[in-house]
């Protein structure tokens, strides 16, 4: 929850009056203002006439004043915004039964699901942006055989992927980045005995 624009003017209000009393404290600590100024101060304030009563009934209030304010600062909750559900995932409908949505990590899953079926593709990492518009874009970084027809597999697998994800989410695909970043030969690899 957000401070209110008043808890903040208020808060302000005390910083500030805390602010100058440290500065009073430290003029006089310091022999900038003279201590007399401060006690013929307190010693006017503190005798017996009608205007030095009606002084502290107005310094006791404003104190009052303050430390209520303070008090109610003190205690007022202050949590930081929590993240809505939809950040992070794709919203798949709502009405007036609620909202559903599907995180970015089980499109993740599928979209994993979809490549291990490919025996063309020997490792992958891909990952899943979720747009404002609710609709997902994929980015796939794959390792494949290396007597792959890249273009053809790339295209095959820009275009089921999209309808598999499309299908089974419930989610636009609008797109997919396909890279092929190394090929992978069997007859090559080295055999651990």
């Amino acid at each position: 929850m957000k401070p209110r624009i008043i808890d903040r003017l208020l808060l302000g209000l005390v910083l500030l009056l805390f602010i100058a009393a440290m500065v009073l404290v430290i003029l006089f600590l310091t022999g900038v203002l003279p201590v007399g100024n401060f006690t013929g101060a307190v010693e006017e304030l503190m005798g017996s006439s009608l205007k030095a009563g009606y002084i502290r009934i107005g310094i006791i209030a404003a104190a009052a004043i303050l430390g209520v304010i303070a008090i109610k600062l003190l205690f007022t909750p202050y949590k930081a915004r929590e993240k809505e559900p939809a950040n992070n995932a794709s919203l798949l409908s709502a009405d007036e039964n609620g909202t559903a949505y599907i995180s970015a990590a089980s499109i993740d899953s599928m979209a994993q699901k979809y490549i291990r079926s490919n025996s063309r593709i020997r490792e992958c990492t891909n990952k899943v942006t979720v747009n404002p518009d609710s609709s997902v874009e994929l980015s796939l970084k794959a390792i494949v055989l290396a007597d792959t027809n890249i273009p053809e597999l790339c295209a095959t697998v820009r275009k089921e992927l999209k309808e598999y994800i499309e299908s089974y989410a419930g989610v636009k695909v609008e797109k997919i980045a396909f890279t092929v970043v190394n090929t992978y030969s069997p007859a090559t690899a080295t055999r651990v005995n």
